[in-house]
């Protein structure tokens, strides 16, 4: 039986999708409503007109917020009110001491997720095989989520993209889990040095880059090339195709015990299938008769080059500073990274104490992972990661933790985010999430706006839970107006919704 449409419910969803059409013609650029909503689409403002801006921080409080946007999954006003209290040098500080105390309700949310702290032999005897790659995911948008160490959690997401590796490769279901703790986790605020030699010996690389079957007779290049292209000096590093043959040749042997083995999935040097040769790699050369140090020579070689510290610095500012990212903080950054041989910690300091990052308010679109999760933390939403809403979600917004297929990772550009489908999805989930619609999530907005006396009161503590700032007067009248013409019990989670749809919330 089809459902009849009163005209209560037309008035009604004709009403927020005006508001949302309105909404979306608001230019963050210049605080004032474009007029121009673009190409009618179902009502809405065309949305790939969304685009980086340029704004200037008018205020402390405006730097703060975008601070904890850029270095958080989300700011939480706790977190905003802690920075405030401090001063927003002293957060950066303390969000990049490794002692930083955790919020210990992570640990008992990962308790049931046993696959985290087994062996690869267990895992590879589970009964269900996809149950390791599942508990990974939900483990890792928990603590993206829930930690106290957002900065931490920022750069173990930024390291996962960097080195990625597809999930569902082989036996990369049952290694990816190692990987994730002891590379990623454990080096994300270390030297890049130790992050790389890590992450060559990471049986879930070898696999993924195909150097775990590369032997003397018949070396295998995947992982050479892209050790160089996407790891350290880039495409434009001035290798030539004979420094990949050699580098694969210096590598081969750096496999890992297989899977019937009794202890499966573990790092091993094959000596007796290792290229012995002489080997010149661009500036390197590594004499005949060595071992496993040829690989680890050709690690440390590329880990110390200058276009690696340019490269790596290049990403880190296109992170947190801008799509595209100011050349004088490239060159400053890569400074810092050469002189403190590779120290991330010393690289983020230089990155966001600069005055290209604190001018930088509107460069930066939120993925829709970062999408996600700031719309739950600004909620204030109780998530039951283990069910599978939440992935389910990320599956259709195109940015599912570790399941990018190319080593390349996850773009970083709004451009490969921001299109029609894309945002239509962003304006779903808020209005869904704000009315508790998506199960497993829970949200109480009248708790979000219990200090509010008026609809004003109540609209302005919404968007400081939400973007961390009052919303500029243009799109704050709309959402006045709105509540003006409505008055139906789910008002204020309409409101909410309309602000995780609104433009100013895409920004990070």
């Amino acid at each position: 039986m089809n459902q009849k449409i009163t005209r209560r419910t037309f008035l009604k969803v004709s009403s927020l999708t005006a508001a949302m059409a309105a909404l979306a013609a608001c230019n963050p650029a210049s605080g004032k409503a474009t007029g121009q909503p673009g190409i009618s689409l179902n009502g809405l403002a065309n949305p790939t007109s969304l685009s980086p801006v340029s704004l200037t921080p008018v205020s402390t409080d405006s730097l703060i917020a975008q601070t904890l946007r850029r270095i958080s999954f989300g700011p939480r006003l706790a977190d905003l009110q802690h920075a405030q209290q401090i001063g927003i040098s002293a957060y950066i500080e303390e969000q990049l001491n490794p002692d930083l105390p955790d919020n210990p309700e992570i640990d008992s949310l990962l308790q049931p997720l046993t696959t985290l702290t087994m062996s690869v032999a267990d895992r590879v005897a589970l009964p269900n095989r996809y149950t390791p790659a599942i508990e990974l995911m939900q483990a890792t948008l928990i603590r993206q989520s829930l930690s106290t160490r957002q900065l931490y959690e920022m750069m173990v997401d930024f390291w996962s993209n960097h080195f990625n590796i597809y999930l569902y490769k082989s036996f990369d279901i049952f290694l990816k889990t190692d990987d994730d703790l002891n590379v990623i986790r454990k080096h994300a605020l270390d030297t890049f040095p130790n992050l790389l030699m890590a992450s060559a010996h990471s049986p879930a690389m070898l696999i993924f880059l195909d150097n775990a079957t590369s032997t003397k007779d018949v070396p295998n290049e995947n992982y050479a090339r892209e050790l160089m292209e996407l790891h350290t000096i880039s495409v434009n590093g001035g290798y030539t195709q004979q420094d990949i043959e050699n580098a694969a040749r210096a590598l081969t042997g750096w496999s890992i015990t297989s899977q019937n083995d009794p202890n499966p999935g573990q790092f091993m040097f094959r000596p007796f299938i290792h290229d012995t040769g002489d080997k010149q790699i661009m500036q390197l050369h590594i004499p005949a008769g060595g071992g496993i140090q040829d690989g680890e020579q050709l690690l440390q070689f590329l880990a110390a080059q200058p276009m690696t510290a340019q490269f790596l610095s290049t990403k880190l500012v296109r992170h947190f500073v801008s799509d595209n990212p100011p050349a004088s903080l490239i060159t400053r950054a890569a400074a810092t990274f050469s002189q403190t041989s590779g120290d991330i910690k010393q690289v983020l300091r230089t990155i966001l104490f600069s005055d290209e990052f604190k001018s930088s308010a509107g460069q930066k679109i939120k993925r829709p992972l970062e999408f996600c999760h700031s719309a739950l933390r600004g909620l204030d939403a109780q998530v039951d990661f283990t069910r599978p809403v939440i992935l389910q979600i990320l599956t259709q917004f195109g940015q599912l933790p570790f399941n990018w297929q190319t080593p390349d990772g996850y773009p970083d550009v709004s451009t490969a985010w921001i299109n029609t489908s894309g945002m239509l999805n962003r304006w779903n989930f808020g209005l869904a999430v704000a009315n508790s619609q998506i199960p497993g999530v829970s949200v109480d907005i009248q708790n979000l706006v219990k200090d509010g006396q008026s609809t004003e009161d109540k609209i302005d503590l919404l968007s400081l839970n939400l973007i961390g700032e009052k919303l500029p007067s243009d799109a704050r009248d709309i959402l006045i107006n709105y509540a003006s013409e409505n008055t139906t019990s789910d008002i204020l989670q309409n409101l909410a919704g309309l602000i995780i749809g609104a433009p100013h919330f895409q920004y990070r």
